[in-house]
């Protein structure tokens, strides 16, 4: 989805890199009005630059309620501009082929 992670792949805790200190209380409230429980992490916790979320995927997790945290996580990203990877493709091409074809001509 273009996130950045840490964590290990054997691990049920996926931290999720926000970076910006200053978008921890938005992301927390934003997932909080969703119901998504979630934990934030930034400074003297992690290094001033590494703030994250924190999810802890369980078994008792349905394939439904992680369908939802991730299309939540798609909207926020998009949203609070949180997807730095350069490597994954968007979820929502369709929002920058507009883009792409403006700088093609």
């Amino acid at each position: 989805m273009g996130f950045i992670i840490y964590g290990n792949d054997d691990s049920p805790v996926v931290p999720l890199l926000l970076y910006m200190p200053g978008k921890i209380g938005a992301f927390a409230r934003r997932m909080l009005e969703k119901n998504i429980g979630v934990v934030v992490v930034g400074f003297p916790a992690t290094p001033i630059a590494e703030s994250r979320a924190r999810f802890c995927v369980s078994a008792a997790h349905t394939r439904e309620i992680l369908d939802t945290v991730l299309n939540a996580l798609d909207e926020l990203g998009d949203f609070l501009q949180l997807k730095y990877s350069r490597y994954s493709k968007s979820a929502h091409p369709e929002l920058y082929e507009e883009t792409r074809l403006e700088f093609e001509d």
